[in-house]
């Protein structure tokens, strides 16, 4: 009898829903875009692919466990990404801000301080500033 693989999916519990909600209304495209891409690395990642070990132009590391995904390039659109922290121990995805290239930085910056949050064991509400305090999900895009 097979036994299927383990199933990566995404948890928000850390990303600000505030943040991803304003995000959406005021750049639609690039947030379907972000999340159709987020969509690929889930099925790259759950066909066996390692974190990292695969290349895909979109799919970038930031250092100390934070990813960003970008989105596709389109006349007009706004430059965007979508940071997450893919954890191979849980095989969960963590939702950790979406911004664009002028917030990049700070975005980075506090994605990163979320991470080291995420790697002791705390808790979204207690210790992350903007947490929305969701939870796991497979469709990838924070509930509103």
């Amino acid at each position: 009898m097979e036994t299927k693989p383990n199933r990566w999916e995404v948890d928000d519990a850390y990303a600000s829903r505030n943040k991803f909600k304003k995000f959406s209304e005021r750049h639609g495209r690039e947030y379907d875009s972000l999340f159709a891409n987020l969509d690929k690395i889930l099925d790259i990642l759950n066909s066996g692919h390692k974190v990292g070990s695969f290349g895909v132009g979109f799919f970038r590391s930031e250092s100390d466990g934070v990813f960003r995904i970008g989105q596709k390039h389109f006349p007009g659109a706004k430059e965007s990404r979508l940071y997450v922290y893919p954890d191979p121990q849980t095989l969960k995805v963590y939702l950790l801000g979406i911004g664009t290239k002028e917030t990049q930085s700070d975005d980075i910056n506090e994605a990163k301080k979320t991470v080291e949050v995420i790697r002791a064991g705390g808790q979204a509400n207690e210790h992350v500033p903007n947490s929305g305090g969701g939870g796991s999900s497979t469709s990838g895009k924070p509930a509103s």
